[in-house]
């Protein structure tokens, strides 16, 4: 083998080499690369895993507010349910005893009967404490007199003459009406209203004679 010969038989051989070892780095990289990839996919799918876990969180806590929100609505609507019937059976007995202190003739007790006076002072106080059993539990009276009919408020039963007042306006009450919580019509008002004048809320226009 000439000298030339084996010249080039060295160069073929590092030229393998480094061919081997550019092989070998860019395996080295296609597997860096790879691992890296599948180091990132991993990654993805534990994000996927935490934001699939972190909806459900939030769902579950909306639903769980939800739920509490109306349990809390249904609470508190049976607890109005059962005062609004327990108050209901509570209202004739406040009527009677209206009736009753009503009933004793003025002269009765202008004489300042002792059996009279006692009578009145204890039906007073019954009707005082009931009253504020009633109020703790925040049912009120609906004010009636001097105002205009509402149908939601109020039930007529009587209609009376009187062209002076705006229609419609209530002049005595023949029985009390209650609200339940502020916002609820326990009982109707029973009321007596006037007819024959203006409708509220249309001016007095003077009537002018055309025929003379």
């Amino acid at each position: 083998m000439t000298k030339h010969h084996k010249h080039d038989e060295e160069i073929k051989e590092l030229k393998e080499e480094a061919a081997e070892v550019q092989q070998e780095s860019q395996d080295s990289a296609d597997t860096a690369q790879e691992a890296e990839n599948a180091q990132a996919e991993k990654i993805a799918q534990m994000q996927a895993e935490i934001d699939k876990y972190k909806d459900l969180y939030l769902r579950s806590q909306a639903e769980m507010e939800n739920l509490r929100r109306r349990t809390q609505q249904e609470l508190e609507k049976r607890s109005k349910f059962a005062i609004s019937t327990f108050a209901q059976d509570l209202l004739p007995v406040n009527d009677n005893l209206t009736r009753a202190m009503a009933s004793i003739p003025e002269s009765e007790k202008e004489n300042q009967n002792e059996l009279v006076k006692n009578l009145l002072v204890g039906l007073e106080l019954t009707q005082k404490d009931l009253n504020s059993a009633l109020q703790k539990n925040n049912i009120t009276e609906i004010e009636s007199v001097g105002r205009i009919f509402d149908p939601n408020l109020h039930k007529v039963v009587q209609e009376v003459e009187d062209p002076t007042q705006p229609a419609g306006t209530i002049i005595q009450e023949w029985q009390k009406g209650y609200m339940i919580g502020g916002d609820r019509v326990l009982r109707e008002a029973v009321v007596i209203v006037t007819r024959g004048g203006p409708h509220p809320g249309q001016e007095n226009v003077e009537h002018i004679d055309t025929t003379v």
